[in-house]
């Protein structure tokens, strides 16, 4: 998987946010998207610090959405949470061998991952939750681990 778990879970449970609704508590958002609810809270965690939620504490608090999900990008939500540098080199090395950077596979992911920057910059939470109850909401769940959200 290229992405995180994390990213997926918050691309869900953005999804399953509205802006018109108040503060939303974790374990709600959790029942409702079907997630884990203690891995939820991180992934919600950092996406609050991140500016894309609000969070507050108490009873009536939890986490609500401050921007409408048209203007939410895929690419955003990849961006905070998926910890795998997708510029680095695709085998893992720091370096190229030798110091070399003229490496067939760096040409080609280097290609490659414009072509999916330019597709996750366009493509909205609000279009991910058109998906509706025959996309996103049949997802299977994945497993946390998988290098983000600690």
């Amino acid at each position: 998987m290229l992405f995180c778990a994390g990213t997926a879970y918050a691309i869900r449970v953005l999804s399953a946010m509205r802006t018109d609704e108040g503060f939303a508590q974790a374990r709600d958002l959790a029942e409702r998207t079907g997630l884990p609810s203690p891995y939820l809270s991180k992934v919600l965690h950092h996406l609050a610090e991140a500016g894309l939620l609000e969070s507050a504490r108490g009873p009536r608090g939890g986490y609500r959405l401050l921007a409408s999900t048209e203007r939410i990008t895929v690419g955003e939500v990849v961006a905070i949470l998926n910890r795998m540098k997708l510029d680095a080199c695709i085998l893992g090395f720091e370096e190229c061998p030798k110091g070399r950077r003229d490496c067939p596979l760096d040409r080609a992911w280097c290609e490659a991952k414009a072509h999916l920057d330019e597709n996750l910059a366009h493509v909205t939470i609000q279009d991910m939750a058109r998906r509706g109850s025959e996309g996103l909401q049949v997802l299977p769940r994945v497993r946390p681990e998988g290098g983000c959200c600690g």
